[in-house]
């Protein structure tokens, strides 16, 4: 019976992931507005995450919430993006904030990386188009009908069993950790910002999401998402070398969508691989070039290495006498936890 339960509660989040996904993509595609369908689709799946296995109420207000400090991250960092003094401290803030959220477990974590996200993003894109809004609504809209129709027929909907953290017992451990996330994050966003826009996002993103507050999982999502992202960029390489039409690329993401969350707990390599496959893919609706995309993927991996790096170095100083103790020793058989 647990296996079945399992089996069904991967399949309820798969087709939550295909939905919130795949409509604002095929929406965007359709209405060939593809950056805009990128951003509903990857806001899509950043707020499918925020979902819970309480009762509908619960994982309704975590949607809210985290659609709030979605919403609060973009604005703020639209608003600093032409103050540098204003960028810095509020970005220095904000990534404090969230380095001691993580004391309060994964809810206000997820919100927190999440709102970090989004201040990252609006505050270095070169544009922003007021029509594009209107896919973030519908993003949200969509999950929230979504998530209650499959709660109405389904009800609570498992969560994927995760290793406990061995988190820092002490006030002066959040601290020291909080403090090298921050860190991290801001040196992320130094180096990304004297490259150009995209790279900064994909740098401080994977910054950002690799640190953990426990050193072995912090190094073993390192690991695996230098190797997931290997996989994820090969296999778009080959997808856009074969393939130069938007719905064939719309089609493959659509397949891709519902296995997102499936890896997350026992194969984050894979989980790794299959987002940056589909990122890249929708990317590549804005361009639908084999040589403007083969560019853009040498640039993504570049930028994941250098994010990894940083976090590495972070989790270093966040926690020194497990960094001692040996990388392979640390790394173990743990799986990740978002």
């Amino acid at each position: 019976m647990e296996g079945s339960s399992l089996t069904a509660a991967h399949v309820r989040r798969g087709a939550l992931f295909l939905v919130n996904i795949g409509v604002p993509l095929v929406v965007g595609a359709w209405r060939d507005e593809p950056v805009a369908a990128l951003l509903g689709a990857v806001v899509g799946m950043l707020l499918a995450f925020a979902d819970n296995d309480g009762g509908l109420a619960s994982r309704l207000r975590l949607l809210v919430v985290d659609a709030g400090v979605l919403a609060a991250g973009g604005i703020v960092g639209w608003l600093c993006r032409d103050s540098a003094a204003a960028l810095w401290a509020v970005f220095v803030a904000i990534t404090l904030s969230v380095g001691m959220a993580a004391r309060s477990g994964r809810e206000p974590l997820l919100a927190g990386r999440h709102g970090a996200m989004a201040f990252t993003v609006a505050a270095t894109i070169p544009d922003f188009q007021t029509y594009q809004v209107w896919y973030l609504l519908g993003a949200l809209a969509l999950n929230a009908v979504s998530r209650t129709v499959d709660h109405l027929l389904a009800g609570p909907c498992p969560m994927q069993p995760a290793a406990r953290l061995q988190v820092p017992a002490e006030q002066s451990g959040w601290l020291r950790f909080a403090l090298a996330f921050s860190g991290a994050a801001v040196v992320a966003l130094w180096i990304g910002k004297t490259l150009d826009p995209i790279h900064t996002i994909w740098v401080v993103v994977t910054t950002l999401v690799v640190m953990q507050p426990d050193a072995r999982a912090s190094y073993r999502r390192i690991v695996e998402r230098v190797a997931g992202t290997f996989l994820g960029i090969f296999g778009a390489w080959v997808i856009t070398m074969v393939f130069h039409s938007a719905v064939v690329i719309c089609v493959i993401i659509v397949l891709i969508a519902p296995l997102i969350p499936h890896h997350l707990a026992q194969r984050y390599w894979l989980h790794t691989a299959l987002i940056a496959l589909m990122v890249l893919l929708a990317y590549d609706l804005t361009v639908l070039s084999a040589r403007g995309i083969a560019g853009l993927l040498t640039e993504r991996l570049e930028d994941i290495l250098l994010g990894c790096a940083i976090a590495l170095v972070g989790t270093a100083v966040a926690f020194p006498r497990e960094a001692v103790l040996g990388f392979e020793h640390l790394v173990g058989d743990l799986p990740p936890e978002e």
